[in-house]
C-alpha cells in the first residue's frame, strides 16, 4: 500500500486528517580493525502514518510495509486517536505540499556500492595509518555507504520524494611504545564514497597517536581555549539545535525564550540553517512534513533573528512553518535545524595558535551530550589536547574538563574566528578561540 491510499484509508476510517511517510534505507558497511574484518548489507523500510480525529492525534509506526501491515497500522492510528485526549493546541497539519531545488544529495555510484566496491577506500585507509606513523596501528574503524528514499504525502497533497546518500568512514589508531600507550582518531563524511579523504584521516589518526603517547595531564585553571573545528561541530548542535527549536521555545525549555531580536554572541558570529544549499550534509528538498526547506539566518552578526518551526509550533503562533519538521517513522514531527552553518572568519589555525600566550588547544572531546542545553551551561571532557605557550605548540595534554555557560563563551568570551570550516552531516564550523575558559583536570 502506497502513502496516498494510507492517507485515503484512514480519512475511510474517520481520519479528518492523515498523513503518510515511507522511508527506505539501504546500507552497506566494513568493519575494520588490523584489516577488513566483515561486512555487512541491510535493507530496510519503514512506515508511519499519523492521524487526526479532531483536535485528538495518534501516530503509529511499523517495519511490515506490506498492504496488510500498513492497514494494520492506519486501523491502530484511527483507533488511538478516537480514544486520544484533544490537544487544544492543534490546528491542522501542513497544508503547503512541495519541494525546495536542492542539488547535490544523492551520488548513484555511492546507492549502488557494494563491499568490494568499498574494499580499496577501506585499504587506503588501514595503509594510511602507518603512513602516519610506521608503528600505528589501526585498531577499530568503519566504512559504510547508505542510501535513503522518502515518500511523504497527506491529506492536502503530494506525494513528495526525495533521496540521500552518505559516505562515512572512521579510523581508530593506536600507538604502544615503552609501555606507554597513545590513541587517536579521525574521520571523514561526504555524500559520495569518491569524495571520502580516507588517507588524510589515516595519517591523521596514525601521527596523532604518536604524539599522544606522552601527553600529560591538563593543570587545573584558567586558559586561551582553541577548540578546533571538529570539537566546534560536536558542540555546536548539543547546545543549539534543542534551543533554536519553536517547541522548546514555547515550552519553556530554551534559554533564548524572549530573546529574539537582541544580541545573544558576539558579532563575529553568524549561524546559518543551511535547509536548502546545494552540496551540504543535511539539507533536503523537502522536511518531514513535506514542506518546502529554505535556508534561515538564525544569528546574525551575534543578533538572534528567528527560531525553527514545523507546522504544530507555526500554528500555535499563527505563522508559517519554516520547514523543519523532523522525525522518526512512529515519532511526532518536531522542529530542528537541517544543517547549522557558522561562518567561518578569516584567520587560519596556525594564526590562531600565534595570537595565543598561555592557552591548550582542544583536538577532540567527548561527554559533550550530558550539557544542559535548557541553561545553557556546557560540559565536555577534552581526550586529546596540546598546551599552548607564547604562540607555539609545546606539549600534548589530556583529561579535563571544559565548564561554562555557552552563550557567555561565544558573545563577551569569543577572541577569534577561524577559517577553517569542516563539513559534517548537519553542521559546519570553524576553529574558534576563546578567553578566560575554566578547565578542571581529571
Amino acid at each position: 500500500m502506497d502513502v496516498e491510499r494510507a492517507v485515503k484509508k484512514a480519512v475511510e476510517l474517520g481520519a479528518s486528517e492523515a498523513e503518510a511517510f515511507l522511508l527506505s534505507t539501504a546500507e552497506t558497511s566494513l568493519t575494520l580493525a588490523g584489516d577488513v574484518e566483515a561486512s555487512k548489507t541491510v535493507r530496510l523500510k519503514s512506515f508511519g502514518i499519523r492521524v487526526a480525529v479532531g483536535k485528538s492525534t495518534a501516530i503509529v509506526g511499523t517495519q511490515d510495509v506490506s498492504d496488510g501491515g500498513v492497514e494494520s497500522a492506519v486501523r491502530s492510528a484511527v483507533s488511538v486517536a478516537r480514544v486520544s485526549p484533544p490537544d487544544p493546541r492543534w490546528v491542522r497539519m501542513n497544508e503547503k505540499i512541495g519541494t525546495s531545488d536542492v542539488r547535490g544529495t544523492f551520488d548513484k555510484a555511492t546507492a549502488e556500492a557494494t563491499p568490494e566496491d568499498l574494499l580499496p577506500i577501506a585499504r587506503e585507509l588501514l595503509d594510511a595509518v602507518k603512513e602516519g606513523w610506521r608503528e600505528a596501528k589501526p585498531v577499530r574503524g568503519f566504512l559504510t555507504s547508505r542510501a535513503m528514499e522518502g515518500i511523504y504525502a497527506n491529506t492536502y497533497g503530494g506525494p513528495v520524494t526525495r533521496r540521500e546518500t552518505l559516505a562515512y568512514l572512521y579510523i581508530d589508531a593506536r600507538v604502544d611504545e615503552a609501555g606507554e600507550v597513545g590513541t587517536y582518531s579521525d574521520y571523514s563524511i561526504a555524500r559520495s564514497c569518491r569524495e571520502l579523504e580516507a588517507r588524510k584521516a589515516g595519517i591523521e589518526a596514525g601521527s596523532r597517536a604518536r604524539e599522544f603517547v606522552k601527553a600529560g595531564s591538563i593543570p587545573n585553571g584558567k586558559y586561551e581555549v582553541i577548540i578546533l573545528n571538529r570539537v566546534s561541530n560536536s558542540l555546536l548542535p548539543v547546545m543549539l539545535n534543542p534551543a533554536v527549536s519553536a517547541l522548546n521555545v514555547q515550552e519553556g525549555r530554551s534559554p533564548l525564550a524572549g530573546k529574539l531580536g537582541l544580541e545573544i554572541m558576539s558579532d563575529r558570529v553568524t549561524v546559518e540553517d543551511l535547509g536548502a544549499s546545494a552540496n551540504t550534509l543535511g539539507s533536503k528538498p523537502f522536511d518531514d512534513e513535506g514542506f518546502p526547506t529554505r535556508n534561515l539566518a538564525i544569528v546574525d552578526e551575534g543578533v538572534l533573528k528567528t527560531f525553527v518551526y514545523d507546522t504544530y509550533t507555526a500554528n500555535r503562533e499563527g505563522r508559517e512553518s519554516t520547514g523543519n519538521a523532523s522525525r522518526g517513522y512512529s515519532t511526532a514531527p518536531r522542529p530542528s535545524p537541517h544543517h547549522l552553518n557558522l561562518k567561518p572568519g578569516t584567520a587560519s589555525i596556525e594564526e590562531i595558535v600565534r595570537e595565543t600566550n598561555s592557552g591548550v588547544l582542544v583536538m577532540s572531546t567527548i561527554g559533550e551530550w550530558m550539557s544542559n542545553p535548557v541553561s545553557g551551561h556546557l560540559n565536555a571532557t577534552i581526550t586529546h589536547a596540546y598546551m599552548v605557550e607564547k604562540g607555539e605548540i609545546v606539549r600534548p595534554v589530556k583529561n579535563g574538563v571544559i565548564s561554562g555557560n555557552f552563550y557567555e563563551m561565544l558573545k563577551g568570551g569569543l577572541e577569534l574566528v577561524g577559517c577553517d570550516t569542516r563539513h559534517d552531516y548537519g553542521v559546519s564550523a570553524p576553529s574558534l578561540k576563546f578567553r578566560d575558559v575554566i578547565i578542571a583536570s581529571k
